[in-house]
């Protein structure tokens, strides 16, 4: 009994040591019940406990504000007659750089040999659109009902950036046998085309010296052909523009004259973008073909002005242009594309009267009928002015 007693006792003693200890352990942590927010989140209002719903949906709080995307421009293409000339340039380096594919356009370049051909197209809608002077082809088919505008500028012909002169064949000029207009009194003279803007250079010049072109031999011979016409001495003058001055002063021809900006109060319109019918009105294609082009106009300007990007722009015109030997490019005198495409109304009017007073053109449409820069001002208005 006594050792069954000890036993129970231990036994005892045992327990209470347990029970002991188990009061001395911490209390487990019951479950959390989310009741209000926590203290770094005190100044939000309460969150209510997440529900089904709540799970899937967004905050919109947390959300970013929503942009809407830009729609994507309707694909077209754009049918361009072209002379490969530099008027174009802008064009080219647009087409180049991908500011046509922006605007979700195709360039579809139709090219021609003179300014002339240009027209017909133009006025059936084989052509959307072309680089073109004011000229007595275009007056008239204006003049028949043809829808189409000047609508920018193209290439113009101002100091350091004189793309148009009248040359003089190097041995008269050398001799002094020809000093001013009046000299050319009797000599052989030629010019691009009838009615152009060398044709008027030529009447301005002489009329000056107190002559008309009466007194002298005016020939119609395409510009490619007057260095050779220099060099077998078969003309004494002759209204040519870039790259053909270039090849006749650097093969020692020809000297550089008068520049046809001298006839224009220092700038002379010398071609202008002008819009058929379909960009006329599909007003949203003429728009982003515009801004398309401006950007192109742009970066030429850098190009040639600044000489930012000049190697990488004389390749694109070297592929588009008639001009092929780099060399080229250190010598000849670049056309100016105006920044903001504004065509110069001065030399266009004094064009358009001239064509009007030698009965070149006698139609009624006035150069104001044929004139709408909205669409150049909308351009300018995304693009920013320059």
């Amino acid at each position: 009994m006594k050792a069954f007693h000890r036993k129970t006792v231990v036994f005892v003693a045992f327990l209470t040591l347990i029970a002991a200890l188990a009061a001395c352990a911490p209390a487990a942590a019951p479950t959390p019940v989310p009741t209000k927010a926590p203290a770094a989140a005190a100044t939000q209002a309460p969150a209510p406990a997440p529900t089904k719903a709540a799970e899937v949906a967004k905050p919109t709080a947390a959300a970013p504000t929503a942009v809407p995307a830009t729609p994507t421009p309707k694909p077209a293409t754009v049918k361009v007659g072209s002379l490969s000339a530099m008027a174009d340039a802008g064009m080219w380096i647009a087409m180049e750089r991908g500011y046509f594919k922006e605007q979700g356009i195709t360039v579809q370049l139709e090219i021609f040999r003179g300014a002339n051909e240009l027209v017909p197209p133009l006025s059936t809608g084989q052509l959307d659109t072309i680089a073109s002077p004011v000229s007595p082809g275009l007056l008239a088919a204006a003049d028949r009902g043809v829808d189409l505008k000047f609508v920018a500028t193209k290439a113009q012909s101002i100091p350091k950036w004189e793309t148009s002169w009248i040359l003089l064949r190097k041995d008269l000029f050398d001799s002094g046998q020809v000093k001013t207009a009046a000299d050319l009194k009797g000599m052989k003279l030629a010019i691009p085309s009838p009615g152009s803007l060398g044709e008027q250079a030529f009447h301005l010049a002489l009329e000056q010296a107190g002559l008309t072109v009466k007194d002298a031999d005016v020939n119609v011979l395409a510009v490619g052909e007057m260095a050779a016409a220099f060099a077998n001495k078969a003309i004494a003058a002759a209204f040519s523009y870039e790259p053909f001055n270039a090849r006749s002063v650097q093969e020692g021809f020809a000297v550089k004259w008068i520049p046809s900006s001298q006839f224009f109060g220092g700038r002379a319109e010398a071609n202008s973008l002008v819009f058929g019918t379909s960009l006329l009105k599909d007003l949203d294609l003429g728009r982003r073909f515009m801004i398309a082009n401006l950007k192109g106009m742009r970066d030429y300007n850098k190009a040639f002005g600044a000489g930012v990007g000049r190697a990488e722009t004389i390749n694109i015109l070297i592929k588009y242009s008639s001009v092929k030997d780099p060399k080229l490019y250190d010598v000849m005198e670049m056309s100016y594309l105006d920044p903001n495409g504004t065509p110069d109304k001065k030399s266009m009017d004094a064009q358009y009267k001239w064509m009007v007073q030698t009965g070149l053109y006698t139609g009624k449409k006035t150069l104001d009928d044929l004139m709408d820069l909205s669409i150049l001002d909308y351009a300018i208005q995304k693009l920013g002015r320059q």
